[in-house]
């Protein structure tokens, strides 16, 4: 993941300052919530599995429940609707979730 700031349809996201705007309001997201969007945000239109998103978001090292992963979504998709932006993180049924601006 980079250290640039990363924008895709009017979301932004800022890893030096750790900020998350969209629309130019800004968004209130817990630690774990943001590395989430700093990830998918980094890999856009990829499908990534809860298993690789544990991998990359929580370490290799960490051990807890795949459905976690569900519930961390749900709390990002809360704070993206502030702005509007909650349709961008998309559930790919059977397979995880991806980061789309379109």
């Amino acid at each position: 993941m980079t250290d640039d700031p990363i924008e895709a349809g009017g979301l932004r996201l800022d890893p030096m300052t750790h900020r998350v705007s969209g629309n130019g309001k800004t968004l209130e997201l817990g630690p774990t919530e943001f590395r989430l969007l700093h990830y998918l945000m980094s890999n856009p239109e990829r499908v990534h599995s809860r298993t690789q998103v544990l991998d990359k978001v929580w370490g290799d090292r960490v051990f807890v429940e795949d459905r976690t992963v569900d519930v961390h979504i749900r709390r990002l998709r809360r704070a993206l609707s502030e702005s509007g932006h909650e349709e961008f993180i998309q559930t790919v049924r059977g397979v995880g979730y991806r980061f789309s601006a379109q």
